[in-house]
């Protein structure tokens, strides 16, 4: 957690190394506005504020839970607001839940699709390409693929 390491302000190497991000993903969130600008000493390095840190470990959280660019910014704006946001926060996350039950279920769908396929091939490979078994996997693999995207 990056508040276990923060003294007071960090670098931009520091806030890389605690936040899991690169620094070039910093320089990133700066340039397109997820983090506003960072104060910088008279040596231009980056100082990041605590405030700032833990904008990034929010933007470090969310990236890693697969949220768009677009939805990371609606939730900081949401931030922004505090308790007000709280429906609009609840909204936003539950949503990208049910698109993460999407991939999970179109990922359970390509396994099986691959498990058929390399069943069937296995029957080829012992020369049982004939059997009912083998036959009734690559039904299973047809139908399997007219329901992958």
């Amino acid at each position: 957690m990056i508040n276990e390491v923060l003294a007071d302000e960090l670098s931009i190497g520091e806030m890389a190394a605690a936040s899991g991000l690169s620094v070039h993903t910093l320089r990133y969130y700066e340039r397109i506005g997820l983090i506003a600008p960072i104060p910088r000493l008279s040596s231009g390095h980056r100082r990041y504020s605590r405030e700032t840190v833990e904008r990034v470990e929010s933007l470090g959280y969310l990236r890693a839970a697969g949220l768009s660019m677009d939805d990371m910014r609606i939730y900081l704006a949401n931030l922004d607001r505090g308790d007000l946001a709280a429906a609009d926060h609840a909204a936003l996350l539950s949503a990208h839940a049910r698109s993460i039950d999407e991939q999970v279920e179109q990922l359970r769908l390509r396994q099986a699709y691959i498990e058929a396929k390399a069943a069937y091939w296995q029957a080829v490979a012992d020369g049982k390409a004939q059997t009912a078994a083998a036959q009734r996997t690559i039904r299973r693999a047809r139908e399997l693929s007219q329901r992958l995207r």
